[in-house]
């Protein structure tokens, strides 16, 4: 009798758990009345502090409990991990879903939040991740041909065959998480596919895409460039080629750079991801997105970077042909981190950086500043590097710390608006960054034996929240006034209400900058030292010092 009623109650007290977190709807991407884009997650606004996980390392539930207790250590609140198609259907029709189901119920316990990666029809634009009676049927599955008409190791995606084959899996597994985890508490978003595009070509040969080349320009994609919403380079070489409202790929956009190959490759694969995105959301209606391989300086040309996929040259046609995807993620591992992030701010495109920090090339140490920036400046959903499971990544890993400012500070960031009361900074090579905040300016110098890094809102006029690591701030007048300092606080938030755990003045702040971390010397500090403040600050009449030590 008294097991009984235990299991009556646990049964019970889930049931209520799960209809309590209906009752907030599935995850979704709201915008408000600025267009501003966030993820709301069992009814609140919600960032990513995540990580992604080496490519295998999801794919068995043994292997996952041995990283869990890593991943909590460096604060992360959700991690990505892949679902291969090869893994769910290893025999035709003939589905598994035990270990993603283990996987999730151990993020649940551990309430950890889970971004599924489906790698189903390409990854890294091969096709490495399909199951092999699919791959053995070249002639129901049908490769992309070469220029001498050899099949290619990737899938089609003219093949209405490989479509469906595809689909029917991803939305099984949609329809298994919508059983595992009805109310979304854990598994918050899916991106379909990985890296799509085509590699050593600009187009397929194929006699199918052959024929399809020649076909006219769709009609939609003709009146999304007719409303001058696309780059420059497409609105350009559409107005080359005539201003043509019908015509072909290459008689409508013409071949400068492989323009019209690498369009009609977007087109395609696109509308096949979208037709998988809206298949799935009708089973299990989440968030999905792609990612994006971005086009390397010295890779510019399609086929050296995946052609067709939906990178910053094709982000308008992706968002043309797929309209049931929320938004395109790129991975960054190119140097120049910031400008890849804002050629993929436009057009209402949230961010989401689901892959950076290449550790094969020796970065890293730059996921906290990453982080920073990239919440900071863009409001982005979130933030993610790859191969967060590799031994880099200890509880020593600066991102520790990083991550656990970024939770604290949560509620004023999701309250913010990124570009205008909120910014964020990260030092690449520069010495100093200038933020505009209208009436009021804040200069952030990097005088520290490491990279700063930071972000800083206005909580009100006179009121700002700065948390940053190795930097000197310094806000000035526009007015011409000088600044003064009022109250300046080091602390944190508890249960959204600021708590002070130190009064800044003298040296440390409070004169004409701040220093953060407050330290004695700038050499005291580590890159896992980050300092949260308030800064109460007012106008005054012009005033003047000497001290050349201030920034």
């Amino acid at each position: 009798m008294l097991l009984d009623f235990i299991k009556i109650s646990i049964s019970c007290a889930l049931a209520f758990s799960v209809a309590a977190c209906a009752s907030h709807g599935l995850p979704k991407i709201e915008r408000d009345s600025n267009k501003t884009a966030r993820l709301v997650v069992e009814g609140k606004p919600f960032v990513v502090l995540g990580g992604e996980l080496l490519n295998s390392s999801g794919s068995t539930a043994s292997d996952m409990q041995k990283h869990w207790d890593g991943l909590a250590d460096l604060n992360l609140n959700t991690v990505l991990l892949a679902v291969a198609w090869e893994q769910i259907e290893k025999s035709e029709g003939v589905f598994d879903f035990s270990e993603i189901g283990k996987i999730i119920s151990q993020a649940r316990e551990r309430k950890m939040k889970l971004v599924l990666l489906w790698f189903g029809s390409w990854k890294n634009g091969f096709s490495g991740y399909v199951p092999h009676w699919a791959m053995r049927d070249t002639k129901r599955f049908p490769r992309v041909k070469s220029k001498g008409g050899q099949n290619r190791p990737c899938l089609s995606p003219f093949s209405k065959s490989v479509l469906e084959a595809d689909k029917k899996a991803f939305v099984k597994l949609m329809e298994f998480v919508a059983e595992a985890d009805p109310s979304g508490e854990v598994v918050i978003m899916a991106q379909v596919e990985n890296e799509i595009g085509l590699l050593d070509d600009s187009r397929d040969r194929s006699e199918t895409a052959e024929k399809l080349f020649l076909e006219k320009v769709p009609e939609e994609l003709i009146d999304r460039v007719k409303s001058a919403t696309v780059s420059e380079e497409i609105l350009g070489a559409w107005i080359k080629n005539g201003k043509r409202e019908s015509g072909s790929w290459a008689e409508v956009f013409g071949q400068e750079n492989m323009l019209a190959d690498e369009m009609f490759m977007a087109w395609h694969y696109a509308r096949f991801v979208d037709s998988l995105a809206a298949a799935g959301k009708a089973a299990h209606n989440i968030p999905m997105f792609v990612n994006a391989w971005v086009i390397f300086p010295e890779n510019p040309k399609p086929g050296q970077y995946p052609s067709g996929g939906p990178n910053s040259r094709m982000l308008d046609v992706w968002q043309t042909a797929a309209k049931n995807i929320d938004f395109i993620s790129p991975d960054i591992y190119v140097a120049d981190y910031p400008a890849k992030l804002k050629q993929f701010h436009r057009n209402g495109n949230p961010i989401f950086v689901p892959e950076a920090c290449a550790l094969w090339l020796g970065d890293n140490m730059s996921a906290q500043a990453k982080a920073f920036y990239t919440i900071g400046e863009f409001g982005a959903i979130g933030f993610s590097p790859f191969a967060i499971n590799h031994r880099t990544y200890a509880k020593s890993h600066p991102l520790s710390s990083a991550y656990k400012v970024l939770k604290n500070i949560s509620g004023a960031i999701s309250a913010a608006e990124a570009g205008k009361n909120m910014r964020g900074f990260m030092q690449t090579s520069q010495k100093s960054d200038t933020l505009d905040f209208g009436d009021i300016v804040a200069k952030v110098s990097y005088a520290f034996p490491y990279k700063g890094y930071g972000l800083i809102i206005r909580l009100s006029k006179e009121d700002f929240l700065i948390a940053a690591s190795g930097v000197y701030v310094k806000f000035s007048a526009k007015s011409g006034n000088s600044i003064a300092y009022g109250l300046v606080r080091e602390g944190g938030y508890e249960n959204g209400e600021w708590r002070t755990s130190k009064y800044i003045g003298g040296d440390e702040g409070g004169l004409v900058n701040l220093k953060l971390p407050p330290v004695y010397l700038t050499s005291d500090a580590s890159e896992s030292d980050i300092s949260v403040m308030r800064a109460h600050i007012f106008e005054v009449e012009n005033t003047t010092t000497s001290n050349s030590q201030i920034f």
